[in-house]
């Protein structure tokens, strides 16, 4: 008897957000610009946009050779796709990999982006000893949350409304008409009426015409009177969240603490990396004039030619970015250097904090600081002493 050969478990990968009226082709001309800038062919490269019904999200996935032949390492190391693409979109970004297999080699891993930080990550693989107990796998575990199949999340959920946009090619695509695509199918009977899938492909032309005309009952294209509403309404949720941010602001420059040095002055704002708007005013390289906001105005004369930075408690190593990966802690123990500052014994490595720039991630293992200075730079003690609060 003949044995039937194994199938490969599905290696998978991608970033899912709310489906939403937003212009796919220019997310895809972003995404060509991003890995043109890595060097990676795209010529025939695509991206995918899906649409589940039920749950009413959007899946979105890369297509083509520049994928390789494991999906799930592409996105877990071009994480910064989902950064660029939640400064795009109007809302929170989750961008995951999973891979199955071989045995002993699986990695399951998300992060969840807003306005290009991270603000939320997990990963687990069997080669640093697996998903926890009390959460399990974090693929599985966002699946179970969000009620959607692991398997067809996989599949990119078969029998769904698509669309395809060339990467190489994306500015001749019509955007309505690819939304209006993905929208087509929702007014379909539960067995489909014999009308088959819609016309994958959004750019201009014989099939996405036939794609894009009204079938009987189907949703038509949203008035001009929605569209208006929707405007009024982005732009009234727009300006109170300015309001709130300006209030956030304040907040931070009131009571503003700071340590002064040698190289200038290094701000300890209550913030985090998730809110880099408030942060980079205050990371400058050469001070010429006043202060940023929140900083005392005397010290202006004293510190003119001199740096000014931030030093704050950093939540999530993947907050920071190491060769345009999100920082992992087998990676900082295998890259960084031991430091002894202010009588403990840091691990210290360069990073990228996305929208705030260079510096240090210095950790003692269970708590994680970014100062925005380069290692080989003044890290003052009683900087490091304060942000690590007294741990040893």
């Amino acid at each position: 008897m003949t044995e039937l050969p194994a199938t490969k478990p599905t290696s998978h990968g991608g970033i899912i957000v709310p489906f939403d009226m937003f212009r796919l082709s220019q997310l895809a001309a972003i995404f060509a610009e991003l890995l043109v800038s890595k060097a990676r062919n795209i010529l025939d490269a695509k991206l995918v946009a899906v649409r589940h019904e039920a749950s009413r999200v959007l899946l979105l996935r890369v297509e083509g050779h520049v994928v390789g032949d494991e999906p799930a390492e592409f996105w877990r190391t071009n994480a910064d796709l989902g950064l660029i693409a939640s400064q795009a979109l109007p809302h929170r970004v989750l961008l995951y990999w999973a891979q199955p297999g071989p045995a002993g080699k699986r990695r399951e891993g998300f992060l969840v982006a807003q306005r290009g930080q991270v603000i939320g990550s997990d990963e687990a693989s069997e080669e640093t000893g697996g998903a926890r107990p009390e959460t399990g796998w974090p693929v599985q575990r966002l699946c179970e949350q969000m009620r959607l199949s692991v398997a067809d999340l996989a599949a990119a959920f078969p029998g769904s409304p698509r669309v395809e946009i060339s990467l190489v090619d994306a500015s001749s695509y019509n955007d309505e008409q690819l939304l209006m695509t993905l929208i087509g199918r929702d007014a379909m009977g539960p067995d489909g009426d014999g009308e088959g899938p819609p016309a994958a492909p959004g750019r201009p032309g014989p099939a996405a015409a036939a794609g894009a005309q009204p079938r009987p009952g189907a949703a038509t294209p949203p008035s001009r009177a929605n569209v208006e509403e929707d405007a009024k309404r982005r732009a009234n949720e727009a300006a109170a969240e300015a309001a709130a941010q300006r209030q956030r602001a304040e907040a931070v420059q009131s009571g503003l603490a700071y340590v002064l040095d040698e190289l200038g002055i290094i701000a300890l704002p209550a913030a985090g990396l998730a809110e880099p708007d408030l942060l980079r005013p205050l990371v400058v390289a050469t001070l010429a004039g006043d202060l940023p906001g929140g900083l005392p105005r005397e010290l202006a004369d004293r510190l003119q030619g001199k740096r000014c930075d931030v030093g704050i408690v950093v939540e999530f190593l993947s907050e920071v970015f190491l060769d345009n990966t999100p920082l992992s802690k087998p990676a900082m123990l295998e890259r960084a250097s031991t430091r002894e500052i202010a009588g403990l014994s840091l691990r210290a490595l360069e990073v990228l904090a996305p929208r705030v720039g260079y510096g240090t991630l210095l950790s003692n293992g269970s708590r994680h600081v970014f100062i925005s200075r380069k290692p080989d730079q003044a890290l003052p003690d009683e900087v490091v002493t304060r942000l690590f609060g007294g741990q040893s």
